[in-house]
């Protein structure tokens, strides 16, 4: 079984998210936000997808800064940080700041309509 640093690894996520699996502070490939929003379908909070450059899947992992929030002034560092999903991460700061999420709910249920698709 891969460890967390090499599932990281494989799914091309940040340097400083691998890091902090090597230092152990990140002990499951799993997203920590309070609301996981990736489908069920697809395997919800433990689906990952690559990360790729040009364009990122919604479902890559994202470094957030937790406890302390960047735009609070929360730094990058191991102690301040959990794996989230790309798009778990955005709805929850769009919540924080009173931005809309709307298309980011629209993506979601589009996931979850395809992977239903593939299903049956």
């Amino acid at each position: 079984m891969e460890s967390v640093p090499e599932q990281l690894e494989r799914l091309n996520a940040s340097a400083f998210l691998i890091r902090a699996a090597k230092w152990r502070k990140l002990t499951r490939l799993e997203c920590e936000m309070p609301e996981c929003l990736c489908p069920e379908e697809l395997g919800g909070s433990t689906h990952f997808e690559p990360a790729m450059r040009g364009r990122r899947s919604d479902w890559a992992p994202t470094n957030d800064h937790h406890p302390i929030l960047r735009c609070d002034g929360g730094r990058e560092s191991v102690e301040n940080s959990r794996v989230a999903h790309r798009l778990c991460n955005r709805v929850d700061y769009s919540k924080r700041i009173g931005r809309s999420y709307a298309s980011d709910m629209a993506a979601v249920e589009a996931a979850r309509q395809e992977a239903l698709r593939r299903v049956l």
